[in-house]
């Protein structure tokens, strides 16, 4: 059987357009919607940290994880003048692919939500977001671990840890750094 090069072209297109789709496809939600979602109807603002020394080691020994970066994207959002919220965005990879979280914290420091933005892993190593609210009210405490107060999922080991790490990090960015206490 012989295959004209019209047919030839014509699949590569179609293949083409599906590896541009499959690119696309990690990302799950978008900044302004994770926002939307996690502050509604309320003002945001967006700021860059760039940490000290000191302040990265302060929230790595807080959050007993390495922080992927010393530059740190920070929102707070206000209702009348006053925090209502803060969010922290961690991108780090998870096993060998990038994964985007958007930590956002209530004004006394529990975490409010954590929100996966992007994820470049097969898609079978996300936890569903069930298992996300599970972590909601949670604190920066030694509770706040996989195996001790934080569930493992089967087959999603490393992503439950890259997550809680994530979630541990943005915790002691915004008492370490955002609300100043130790």
């Amino acid at each position: 059987m012989r295959i004209s090069s019209s047919t030839v072209l014509l699949l590569g297109a179609v293949a083409a357009i599906g590896a541009a789709r499959g690119a696309a496809a990690d990302v799950l939600l978008t900044e302004k919607d994770s926002l939307a979602r996690a502050f509604p109807g309320q003002a945001v603002e967006r700021r860059t940290l760039y940490l000290t020394p000191e302040q990265v080691a302060a929230v790595e020994k807080a959050a007993r994880s390495k922080m992927p970066s010393a530059v740190v994207t920070v929102f707070e959002a206000r209702s009348d003048g006053a925090v209502t919220g803060r969010a922290v965005l961690d991108t780090h990879v998870v096993r060998t692919m990038p994964e985007t979280v958007l930590t956002v914290v209530e004004p006394d420091g529990r975490l409010r939500m954590a929100l996966v933005l992007q994820f470049a892993e097969p898609p079978d190593y996300l936890p569903r977001e069930g298992w996300l609210k599970t972590l909601e009210g949670r604190k920066l405490d030694d509770e706040l671990w996989p195996g001790r107060g934080v569930r493992r999922v089967s087959g999603s080991t490393l992503t439950v840890q890259a997550l809680t790490e994530a979630v541990r990090r943005s915790l002691a960015i915004d008492r370490q750094v955002l609300r100043g206490r130790p």
